[in-house]
């Protein structure tokens, strides 16, 4: 399986996630938003017909593209979401010195150790020939040290990424009096940023085409939240091309995944390990802002099997215009998209 890499640089972002307050904020950002994002700027840039035309042969089941999520990357390094698999306990006792909350957190792990994962390894198995950043966070062989960036190897910088609580004052309109408030946001170390993986199906011209225009736009009009206030401004590039395995009896996952009902077979795997997500949110539409219906979907990093009647792709996209009881089916006039279509990696757990 071939994966296109793209990646991120810009200053700071702002990633919601669903419960959490406007002081908190993700290191990362899901396929599905960033899938969401793309429809919107089209929507901006060439109207609705194009948005239908765009979306058709996802709908139909015949997508040209997958997304991954976007992750962090330092240097030469790209760092993966650990499968979910490899945290199962296995019936063998732990290392002296190792407690199972350090394993569980690890949230990246790069390429390296990410292959040794795939292959059916676990995260005891690479206890002992990792390396810690990001205060525990992220895992690295020693070999890998010399692709990280030059600040983060001497020591300039402590981090890939941090995360600051920034003040702001909003002013009520009745009473003039102001209140403060905190919002979240991200920011990554020199040569540090996201990169995400597209995996190309189908040779649909216009679809790449109207990608890389997209992906351009995307970056000046900024991601995520708090777009409005300076947030999310970044540069994309074309990076490299990755080679990972295809899934044979089992996959992992790097997108957020919406099985679809002919797909709970994948669920039964003696491995399998997921976690749910409930994704909602706000759009804007003429008739100004709505929260998006909610929905569960499986996050990145989900261990699952392959069903015997193999598919193409795994997922499916959904329309999440809110429901009210007015006797209106759709209050929004347009549909709002959610991808749930996963890149699916090999796993030999």
């Amino acid at each position: 399986m071939d994966l296109e890499i793209w990646s991120l640089s810009g200053s700071h972002f702002h990633f919601g996630e669903q419960g959490l307050g406007q002081e908190n904020t993700r290191a990362f950002w899901s396929s599905d938003s960033l899938f969401a994002a793309l429809i919107a700027r089209l929507a901006v840039l060439q109207g609705e017909a194009e948005v239908q035309r765009w979306v058709i042969p996802f709908l139909e089941g015949t997508p040209p593209f997958l997304l991954t999520s976007l992750y962090p990357y330092a240097g030469e390094l790209l760092f993966f979401p650990v499968p979910l698999a490899a945290t199962l306990p296995d019936g063998r006792g732990l290392p002296a010195g190792v407690r199972p909350k350090e394993l569980k957190n690890v949230q990246f792990v790069s390429e390296g150790l990410y292959r040794q994962l795939l292959e059916g390894h676990s995260m005891v198995d690479l206890q002992g020939i990792s390396q810690a950043l990001q205060g525990g966070k992220v895992w690295l062989t020693k070999e890998e040290l010399p692709k990280l960036p030059l600040g983060l190897r001497k020591g300039q910088e402590e981090k890939i990424w941090e995360i600051e609580k920034r003040p702001r004052v909003t002013v009520a309109r009745a009473s003039n009096r102001s209140t403060l408030f905190h919002v979240g946001a991200v920011h990554f170390a020199r040569n540090c940023g996201l990169w995400f993986g597209v995996q190309w199906l189908s040779a649909k011209e216009f679809h790449h085409e109207q990608f890389v225009t997209l992906l351009a736009d995307l970056g000046d009009a900024g991601l995520g939240a708090e777009r409005s206030v300076g947030y999310g401004k970044g540069e994309f590039k074309l990076r490299a091309t990755l080679d990972l395995p295809s899934p044979t009896k089992a996959w992992t996952s790097l997108s957020r995944y919406l099985p679809r009902a002919d797909e709970m077979e994948i669920f039964t795997y003696p491995r399998a390990a997921w976690k749910v997500q409930a994704v909602g949110g706000w759009l804007t539409s003429s008739r100004g802002g709505q929260r998006r219906r909610l929905i569960n979907m499986i996050q990145e990093g989900a261990t699952l099997g392959v069903p015997a009647t193999r598919h193409p792709h795994f997922g499916r996209l959904v329309d999440v215009r809110p429901h009210y009881r007015t006797g209106i089916e759709y209050p929004i006039e347009h549909p709002v998209y959610r991808c749930g279509l996963a890149v699916a990696v090999g796993y030999g757990g």
